[in-house]
């Protein structure tokens, strides 16, 4: 991490109350900088730093606001306008997971992921453009390796993901003239409560355990995600051998890709 890339900067962080957003609250509040979070609940590290329990060298700021909510993010941006009249970094970074299988996957299921995990960064990031194209700013996207292909039980996830990331595609082709960047970033497994917030095939809480395999901290993928905004060459960044696996094999032999994640994840649709 380059500290003087971020001193003085705005940063803009949606989801900073818990997981990876949380990291990278915790990260950049230790830096001469102004973060603004945007989530339902205040950051516990926010609220210590009003009370002055915890030292920052950061100007932090929360604004509620629900994700899923058109009219409240338009009330968050109006909010955020009397901050900040620039936005040099946005972290998409709020996300929610679905896990069904199709058959057994109602409209309701795909409807929340999708206003989570596309409408609500989508109308987020036009919200801010103005700020972020003053800056001539980044926006990162949070997203998952199960955006680059449809994965077994997850296809409202999948899909959502899948959608957002030809968004950034778009935006990163047709602004990239005025200076803009679009960052799209698929963290493997991370120790986070994804799964227990996350919809079931009905549209309800999930309410799974946290994934017993091999995973990353939130700080690790946190670092990783401001490693990647300070890389002018970052696109599409992917962390480790399943992401690779998954980001290359797709065009090379998409039938076999489809032959592993039927083996690998087939207790996970049955």
């Amino acid at each position: 991490m380059h500290v003087d890339a971020w001193r003085g900067k705005t940063v803009v962080i949606t989801g900073g109350s818990s997981g990876i957003g949380e990291s990278l609250l915790g990260i950049l509040s230790k830096i001469p900088c102004r973060v603004i979070n945007l989530s339902r609940s205040k950051p516990d590290l926010i609220a210590k730093a009003e009370k002055k329990l915890a030292q920052v060298s950061a100007d932090l700021f929360h604004i509620p606001v629900d994700l899923s909510s058109e009219k409240e993010i338009n009330k968050a941006a109006s909010k955020l306008a009397k901050i900040t009249d620039g936005v040099d970094v946005l972290f998409n970074n709020a996300g929610i997971t679905a896990h069904s299988r199709l058959d057994q996957t109602q409209m309701e299921a795909f409807r929340k992921a999708f206003e989570v995990n596309f409408f609500g960064p989508v109308l987020l990031t036009l919200r801010l453009l103005p700020y972020i194209k003053k800056k001539k700013g980044v926006v990162v996207v949070t997203s998952t390796v199960s955006g680059l292909y449809g994965i077994p039980g997850r296809s409202a996830y999948s899909s959502s993901k899948a959608a957002l990331h030809a968004v950034m595609e778009s935006a990163r082709i047709e602004l990239g003239e005025d200076g803009l960047r679009f960052v799209i970033f698929c963290p493997p497994y991370t120790k986070t409560n994804l799964r227990a917030n996350g919809l079931d095939g009905d549209g309800n809480r999930l309410g799974e355990s946290h994934f017993q395999g091999k995973s990353k901290s939130p700080e690790e993928v946190a670092r990783r995600m401001i490693r990647a905004v300070e890389d002018p060459n970052s696109r599409l960044v992917v962390m480790d051998k399943s992401g690779f696996f998954l980001k290359w094999m797709r065009n090379i032999s998409p039938s076999f890709l489809e032959k592993v994640l039927f083996q690998k994840l087939y207790k996970d649709f049955h």
